[in-house]
C-alpha cells in the first residue's frame, strides 16, 4: 500500500501538470484560432468596404449620368416641334418678301402689317424656346452650319465666302437643326 501512496502524489502532480499543459495548449490553440478568425474577418471587412466604395462611386456616376440625360431630354424635347414649324416660318418669310416687292394699295398695307406682326410674334416665341437663325451672309463657308448648293464667280468676295442665302438655317439650343442652304464664291 505504501507504494500506492508514494505514487499517488506524483500522479496527482503529473495529472495537474497534464491538465495545466492541456489547458495552456487549448488556450494557445484558441488564441491561434481567434487570430485566424480575426484575420479572416478583417479581410472580409476590407472586401466589403471596397465593394461598398465601388458601389457608391457607381451610384454617383449613375446619378450624374441620369441628371445629364434628363437635362438633355428637357433641352431638346421641343426640337422636333420646332423643326416641324420651320416650313411655316419659311412660308411667312416668302409671303412677306413677295408682298414687299408688290406694294399695291392701302388695304394690302394693313394686311401686310398684320402678317408682319404675326410673323414677328411667331419668331419671338421660337427664339425664346432656343431657336436662332444662322448668320452666314458674307461669312466664310462652314460645312457644320452651311450646305453649299452652288458655287458662283464673284470677284468682290474672297474664295469660299457665302454670297447668297437660299434657305435660312437654324440652331436650336446651340445644336444645328437645319443648315443654311447657300451660294458660295469660287
Amino acid at each position: 500500500m505504501e507504494e500506492i501512496k508514494e505514487n499517488s502524489p506524483n500522479n496527482g502532480e503529473e495529472i495537474q501538470n497534464l491538465t495545466e499543459n492541456t489547458k495552456q495548449s487549448t488556450e494557445e490553440n484558441l488564441g491561434e484560432e481567434k487570430n485566424l478568425e480575426l484575420e479572416k474577418l478583417t479581410k472580409e471587412k476590407e472586401e466589403i468596404f471596397n465593394r461598398l466604395q465601388r458601389l457608391q462611386a457607381d451610384f454617383e456616376n449613375f446619378r450624374k449620368r441620369t441628371s445629364k440625360e434628363k437635362t438633355e431630354i428637357l433641352n431638346f424635347a421641343n426640337a422636333d416641334l420646332v423643326t416641324a414649324l420651320l416650313p411655316v416660318l419659311d412660308n411667312f418669310q416668302r409671303a412677306l418678301f413677295s408682298q414687299e416687292k408688290s406694294q399695291q394699295n392701302q388695304v394690302n398695307d394693313k394686311f401686310f402689317e398684320g402678317i408682319q406682326m404675326i410673323y414677328r410674334q411667331f419668331k419671338d416665341i421660337l427664339e425664346k424656346e432656343g431657336l436662332k437663325e444662322i448668320d452666314c451672309l458674307d461669312k466664310p463657308f462652314d460645312p457644320n452650319f452651311h450646305e453649299a448648293i452652288m458655287q458662283v464667280e464673284d470677284t468682290d468676295k474672297p474664295e469660299n465666302t457665302v454670297v447668297e442665302v437660299l434657305q435660312t438655317g437654324y440652331t436650336f439650343k446651340d445644336k444645328v437643326i437645319r443648315p443654311a442652304m447657300v451660294k458660295v464664291s469660287k
